[in-house]
């Protein structure tokens, strides 16, 4: 039978056998797969660091919400190692809250307030092992006042393993104080001008039910406020002592002094209530006041030989020069001009006042507008000057610290106050405090025949013969402190340093340098008053020369360049004084006696 033939419309596919293909990609990429999970595999069974997690490692701390001024407060800190790896290198620094009263073993700490690092403690270990727990307690008083919060904070410093990454982990915890136990008032005047007189008062108050007992306060005066009175006067210096207070018992310590400033300045007024705990004062509170300087009406300033900071000289002739200036936008009238002068060193009776009435019993010097016209009337932004002189003493009185300066307080006032100013007064003051600088005397003698070493060789000195001399050197020093002193002085060729010495009890011996040829004699620090009120500073050494003959018919230099040197500590002026060279003829005991025979 024969095929029949396909419809026109109808077609095929050819049937093509199965491919092989899909399946070897599938293949290769599970054994991929497989490789690189033994990989991972082995990574993690040879070095566990991978399962380190940081958050595996715990730091917490705790405290309470809320304390009282004097109770004790405790932190606590817990740190844990939850990972499976060690810890290396560990530092834990706990922060105490600024101003608290640390505790160490049960005492307290001396107040450190003025040092921020002291509040600070650290300890380092070497390793936190995995599953390890630690815990530490911190105990302290907070300081301040009711609604401050005080924060302590921790920090943990590690490694995890070998790992190279260094790792920090932080906490902290907030105290609010809700009491204190006795109630501070620091009262100031909120604005003062430059120079006025002004008040602080502090008030204080046991609000406890207990009696508080071994309270001293401490004030810290602003610069530029110069305390005149008190009230109570202070134990010592500026440290008040108070009595035990009972419940509700109270008092008030009153400090009154002129201030001074530039305008805008702040000026801060601080006291610290401290209270006696086993034998140390430590802070227990703290009050505290501000006063700005704010514009002055008038302005009056100082200047002497041209220059506020002039160091003086014994003997000085000073020319102080006093400006003024009204400050304000109107015009004022009835001007009195005053300049006070306080110091023992000043020659009163040299006082030129250009004009101005000077007043012996106040060592006052005032001009009004007969000696200075435009007192009668400055207006604004009109500016005066005046001027008077007087000589220093030419040597200091004493060892007293009145020698070591003297001070001018000017004064510009009107009570002639125009409308809208809330004052019967109108007054500026400034004041220049210029020191006074002293050289040391330093004497020096030379000797043939010295009391304490006696003579050795011929005088005159004769060719080819030793003669030795003896050098005393006598140092005094009426005035300021001089530090870093010292003497120095060198032999010339053909003179030799015998190291025959003599040296005052307590004095550095002096130093001879072969190859510099140089004498120093290093006295550290000369105290004011060596040589008046104690004794001088003494030095005696040997020196010898041995003539030739052409040095017949002259004589011989033994002592050359010879100086004292030094600074001075109040005015921190450097110091020279030199001395005169030294010859065979400048004998004390055979004077022009040194010509070589």
């Amino acid at each position: 039978m024969e095929p029949q033939p396909l419809p026109p419309d109808f077609t095929t596919t050819p049937i093509t056998p199965p491919s092989h293909s899909m399946p070897k990609k599938v293949l290769k990429w599970l054994i991929f797969l497989a490789v690189g999970l033994f990989a991972a595999s082995a990574y993690l069974f040879f070095f566990g660091e991978a399962s380190f997690s940081e958050r595996g490692v715990k730091l917490e701390i705790s405290g309470p919400t809320q304390a009282a001024v004097g109770d004790e407060v405790v932190y606590k800190v817990m740190y844990e190692n939850t990972t499976s790896v060690p810890l290396n290198d560990v530092k834990l620094t706990f922060s105490y809250p600024p101003g608290a009263v640390i505790f160490d073993e049960g005492r307290p700490r001396p107040s450190r307030s003025d040092d921020p690092a002291s509040f600070n403690q650290t300890t380092e270990f070497a390793a936190i092992q995995p599953g390890e727990k630690k815990e530490e307690e911190f105990h302290m008083f907070l300081v301040g006042d009711r609604g401050n919060i005080k924060t302590a904070k921790v920090k943990l410093e590690f490694n995890a393993g070998d790992l190279r990454s260094r790792f920090e982990k932080t906490a902290e915890a907030a105290t609010t104080i809700t009491e204190v136990p006795v109630s501070l008032t620091m009262s100031a005047p909120p604005n003062a001008v430059s120079g006025d007189t002004i008040s602080y008062v502090l008030d204080y108050r046991n609000q406890s039910d207990d009696t508080i007992s071994d309270l001293r306060a401490v004030f810290a005066y602003p610069e530029g406020f110069t305390p005149k009175t008190f009230s109570p006067s202070p134990a010592q210096g500026l440290t008040w002592n108070l009595k035990p207070l009972k419940k509700a018992d109270g008092g008030r310590i009153t400090i009154t002094g002129t201030i001074n400033g530039r305008e805008g300045e702040s000026k801060q007024i601080t006291m610290t209530l401290q209270r006696g705990i086993d034998g140390t004062f430590v802070d227990y509170e703290r009050a505290s006041a501000l006063t700005v300087i704010s514009s002055p009406l008038l302005n009056v300033s100082l200047k002497v030989n041209e220059s506020a900071d002039y160091v003086a000289h014994p003997g000085d002739t000073l020319q102080y020069a006093v400006d003024y200036r009204n400050a304000s936008n109107v015009s004022l009238g009835g001007l009195k001009l005053s300049v006070r002068l306080e110091g023992d060193m000043y020659e009163y009776g040299s006082l030129d006042p250009k004009g101005g009435l000077f007043d012996a019993g106040t060592r006052t010097i005032t001009w009004d507008a007969a000696a200075l016209p435009n007192l009668s009337l400055l207006r604004p932004n009109q500016t005066g000057r005046t001027l008077f002189t007087l000589n220093l003493k030419p040597a200091l009185t004493g060892s007293g610290a009145r020698s070591l300066f003297v001070r001018a307080v000017a004064q510009l006032s009107t009570d002639q106050v125009p409308s809208g100013i809330d004052s019967e007064e109108i007054k500026v003051q400034n004041e220049l405090v210029t020191k006074i600088t002293t050289q040391p005397t330093f004497d020096q003698k030379l000797y043939y025949n010295d009391a304490a070493f006696g003579s050795t060789g011929p005088m005159p000195p004769k060719v080819g013969q030793e003669t030795v001399f003896t050098v005393r050197w006598r140092i005094a020093n009426p005035g300021n402190p001089l530090a870093n002193a010292k003497i120095t002085a060198t032999l010339p060729t053909g003179v030799t340093w015998k190291n025959v010495i003599g040296v005052g009890a307590g004095l550095n011996q002096p130093t001879y340098n072969k190859n510099s040829s140089q004498i120093t004699w290093d006295l550290g620090s000369i105290p004011q008053g060596v040589g008046i009120s104690s004794d001088k500073y003494e030095l005696a050494f040997q020196v010898s020369v041995k003539p030739a003959a052409n040095q017949i018919g002259n004589e011989i230099l033994l002592l050359r360049s010879i100086s004292l040197s030094g600074t001075d500590s109040f005015t921190e002026q450097s110091i020279i004084v030199n001395a005169g060279d030294l010859t065979t003829s400048n004998t004390v005991d055979q004077p022009g006696n040194g010509i070589v025979q």
